[in-house]
């Protein structure tokens, strides 16, 4: 506990001794929220974990935590948005990206940066942060603000109501940017009620960070944030622990909403432009989706073959071209012929394939691929022809 503790107090001082002798021309500025109405908001948080049991490292992992948020209306107090959450993971030897697990929520954010979330909604798990005061806050100037942590990985859900302190540190009059210091204290003790047995006791930890905000578009710009998490089960008798580190950076970018009818456009280009037989194109709330129907790969195989390579780099110029930014995911489809087993680890594989290529082609990072198995079919698993569509690996450029 000491080390954890010890940990954030010195990133603290850190983040503070890098900043405190900056000047700033202005001393006092109005900070809040604001999202354009059919504007996306991304936030991506790429995590460095460690995972430790008992006090043993178990595992060093690398997660990323993909957010975006459209707004869809605005009033004079916030603006309302829908979201969907990702999270990818990879171990400390993988190359590609796993997507392990997707969210999806509908709430309202203030323009102080305070969440109204429905009740029954799990994300977002981290909920107003940063969150303002109300008046103009000067350089130097301290002050608190609630803030939930949500846990849903346990047999019910579990809020924690925490308090955040914030800092001010200075304003670059040029940049036209806030950089906001801010920790999280966790000290909970979860013995007074009932609790199932499969939630902790106690927990201890503290979450802190440097956001850096945008003045001109009233949003975040990145951050940098620690975070250690110690959790104490004993509700059984014998005592355990799970401890997380991990140190988080995070970069946001603004898009455009997409219309539909711009979206078909873009699909009949892309279909144009490939020319191939086994590929068709197609939207849905995922985005712009490349669908490639059992070309890609022999029987039972998980290497590319030549031809597919070929259509693969025509599709890469066109990701370089129009969408060098967005990010791709890839899924693996199978028909219904073997196990569940078999087929899940297929369709991975050769998502994991194709992802691998489009990583090393594209030059950036966030590509990711997941396997579905037989679970997605598009056609009739009865015949032929409708089994052959549905061995499938599916492309997504998230629009």
């Amino acid at each position: 506990m000491k080390n954890i503790m010890y940990n954030i107090a010195f990133y603290g001082i850190l983040i503070f001794a890098v900043h405190v002798f900056s000047p700033s021309a202005v001393l006092a500025i109005t900070l809040s929220w604001d999202i354009p109405q059919n504007e996306k908001l991304e936030f991506v948080y790429d995590a460095n974990i460690e995972y430790y049991e008992n006090g043993m490292l178990r595992k060093i992992y690398g997660e990323r935590n993909i957010i975006d948020l459209l707004c869809y209306d605005k009033d004079t107090k916030g603006q309302a948005v829908r979201g969907s959450f990702s999270v990818y993971r990879k171990n400390i030897n993988d190359y590609v990206y796993r997507l392990e697990e997707q969210y999806f929520s509908d709430f309202y954010i203030n323009s102080n940066g305070v969440y109204v979330v429905p009740e029954g909604i799990f994300m977002p798990n981290l909920r107003h942060l940063p969150t303002f005061p109300e008046t103009d806050v000067h350089v130097g100037e301290v002050w608190k603000a609630p803030v939930n942590i949500v846990f849903n990985n346990f047999s019910v859900p579990l809020i924690l109501l925490l308090e955040a302190h914030y800092t001010l540190l200075f304003i670059n009059d040029q940049t036209k940017e806030a950089f906001i210091q801010y920790s999280i204290l966790i000290d909970k003790t979860l013995k007074d009620k009932p609790y199932p047995e499969d939630l902790p006791i106690k927990i201890y930890g503290q979450y802190a960070g440097q956001v850096t905000w945008d003045l001109q578009k009233n949003q975040s710009k990145k951050s940098i944030n620690a975070y250690n998490l110690l959790l104490i089960f004993g509700r059984t008798g014998e005592l355990s622990t799970i401890e997380f580190k991990m140190s988080i950076d995070q970069t946001n970018k603004a898009y455009l909403h997409v219309p539909e009818e711009e979206k078909k456009k873009q699909q009949k280009e892309i279909e144009k432009a490939l020319k191939q037989d086994g590929v068709s194109v197609d939207s849905d709330a995922r985005g712009m989706i490349i669908r490639f129907s059992d070309i890609l790969f022999d029987f039972d195989k998980y290497n590319l073959n030549a031809d597919a390579r070929k259509v693969l780099d025509k599709l890469v110029e066109i990701i370089k071209a129009k969408y060098p930014n967005n990010e791709i995911i890839v899924e693996g489809h199978t028909d219904n012929i073997g196990t569940d087993e078999y087929n899940q680890n297929l369709s991975e594989k050769r998502a994991q394939t194709v992802a691998t290529i489009l990583k090393n082609k594209l030059g950036h990072d966030k590509v990711s691929y997941r396997g579905m198995g037989k679970s997605r079919p598009i056609d009739d698993n009865s015949t032929a022809a409708g089994r052959q569509r549905n061995r499938r690996v599916e492309i997504i450029i998230k629009m």
